[in-house]
């Protein structure tokens, strides 16, 4: 499934993607949980 998408908007210096999950409004690591 598609996540996210990279690409260059306002002031940016290069694409990046900004990945956030968040589980009752604290922060997760996304590592812990996308299986590689």
């Amino acid at each position: 499934d598609e996540i996210g998408k990279v690409g260059l908007t306002g002031r940016t210096t290069g694409p990046h993607l900004h990945l956030e999950i968040r589980q009752d409004g604290v922060p997760l690591n996304p590592f812990s949980i996308i299986p590689r």
